[in-house]
């Protein structure tokens, strides 16, 4: 048999999948020489890439160099998916090694959170929202369209109604109900909230700027007091895990309105509210319900865990951290941190610290309010500018530094906190409209 025979039998191999990583490698080093002078150098470069491994990502790559190779010479072959299945078993193989690896890593630090849990219970809940996954209750079947992609104005408008109704069943069928199990009530058609013990639960939904579905979910737990940005969040694991990337995935599905919405995109629409349910109630939610209290948000062993968990373990497949939380040692632009652990400090009698970090929020941010409320006189009302309603929060209590007498301005403080959360059930959704006093 001719080398020209033997490699085209072998290439018809991998085209079939019947080609292992090691035997492709033995076989290409074999016949380095030959494949040279039978080869160009864009075949071989498809083929054997530079950092090609023993494994079946680098053996789908060969099998797509290989495919090309065929369709360039007029003889388009059959692949299989073999080497596609064997791929993502090995990844979810490695990725499984890898969480292990973070988890071991991150044992001492979960270990003292869940040992000061024991000793500040909370109300478990017990819901059974995986009873709530595929069809949702009492869909409407789906319509059939004359068209797969909108092109005129009027087809742009029956696809982002009939979208909207899909988002609506999804959103009444799976999300609604697990938010009501924890406590949470509805501050609009697409937003759940919740106050308790000083601490506020919010879950939005976004609608998309150029109409059609949803742009992103917005969900954060904070103080009433707080904004959402810059504050204590969630373990790494599961703010930015695989729940959260599954969730991500094929997003654009639940966002445009520019395909019909026929059978099989209300099945794709269906998958990712699953997707969305599954985010939230295996993880977000029950995460949450642990801390029922300001001092267990700002426990010492809690913020020692979330440091802990800010970045994942690196992707086996790329080596980057499959996320990554940590700044670097930069602060936040908005010093929305000092803000809220300065608050923190003032209701705690650490008044030195308390003030110094306030101090640092509004002098950090005064340059840029003093050109914004030129314009925008009304902007530390608006719960749009979390920023400017910020600024404000902290101008007030850095405002309490000027009473001399120790007892009143304690009790000042304490005024003053009763007074930003008033207007701060507002900002969140829990409450009508309230305005304040600017001076």
């Amino acid at each position: 048999m001719s080398f020209q025979d033997e490699m085209k039998q072998i290439f018809l191999r991998v085209t079939a999948g019947e080609v292992e990583p090691e035997e492709w490698k033995t076989w290409w080093n074999s016949n380095r020489s030959k494949l040279e002078e039978s080869l160009n150098r864009g075949d071989r470069g498809r083929m054997m890439p530079a950092l090609w491994d023993a494994n079946y990502y680098w053996m789908a790559k060969t099998q797509s160099g290989v495919a090309y190779y065929f369709h360039a010479q007029g003889r388009p072959v059959k692949v299989s998916d073999y080497y596609e299945k064997k791929m993502q078993e090995e990844e979810m193989r490695e990725r499984q090694k890898a969480m292990e690896g973070y988890h071991r890593d991150t044992a001492f630090a979960r270990q003292r959170w869940e040992a000061y849990l024991e000793g500040h219970p909370t109300d478990m809940i017990a819901f059974d929202w995986k009873s709530l996954l595929g069809t949702p209750a009492r869909q409407k079947p789906a319509r059939d369209f004359a068209y797969k992609h909108a092109r005129e104005t009027e087809q742009w408008k029956e696809c982002g109604e009939e979208l909207k109704l899909r988002l609506k069943e999804n959103l009444q069928a799976k999300i609604a109900p697990v938010t009501k199990a924890y406590g949470m009530k509805k501050a609009g058609p697409k937003t759940f909230v919740r106050e308790k013990n000083g601490l506020v639960t919010r879950i939005q939904f976004i609608g998309y700027f150029r109409g059609g579905g949803y742009e992103a979910m917005f969900c954060y737990f904070c103080p009433l007091y707080a904004i959402q940005y810059g504050i204590l969040g969630l373990p790494g694991h599961i703010s930015q895990g695989e729940n959260f990337q599954r969730m991500q995935r094929d997003w654009g599905v639940i966002q445009y309105g520019m395909e019909a919405v026929d059978v099989a995109m209300v099945e794709r629409i269906n998958r990712k509210f699953d997707d969305i349910l599954i985010y939230l109630a295996d993880g977000v939610l029950p995460e949450w319900q642990k801390i029922d209290s300001l001092e267990t948000y700002f426990a010492e062993e809690r913020r020692d865990y979330l440091k802990a968990t800010r970045t994942g373990p690196k992707d086996p497949r790329t080596g980057r951290p499959m996320w990554n939380l940590d700044q670097g040692g930069k602060e936040d632009p908005w010093r929305a941190d000092d803000y809220l652990f300065g608050v923190w400090d003032l209701l705690n009698g650490k008044e030195t610290e308390g003030y110094a970090r306030l101090e640092k929020c509004v002098g950090h941010n005064s340059d840029y309010m003093k050109e914004r409320l030129k314009g925008f006189p009304n902007a530390c009302n608006d719960p749009r500018d979390a920023m400017a309603v910020m600024y404000r929060n902290a101008q007030l209590f850095l405002g309490t530094k000027e009473i001399p007498d120790a007892e009143k301005r304690r009790d000042r403080i304490r005024e003053t906190y009763e007074e930003v959360c008033r207007f701060m059930r507002y900002y969140h959704g829990l409450a009508k409209k309230t305005e304040r006093n600017l001076e």
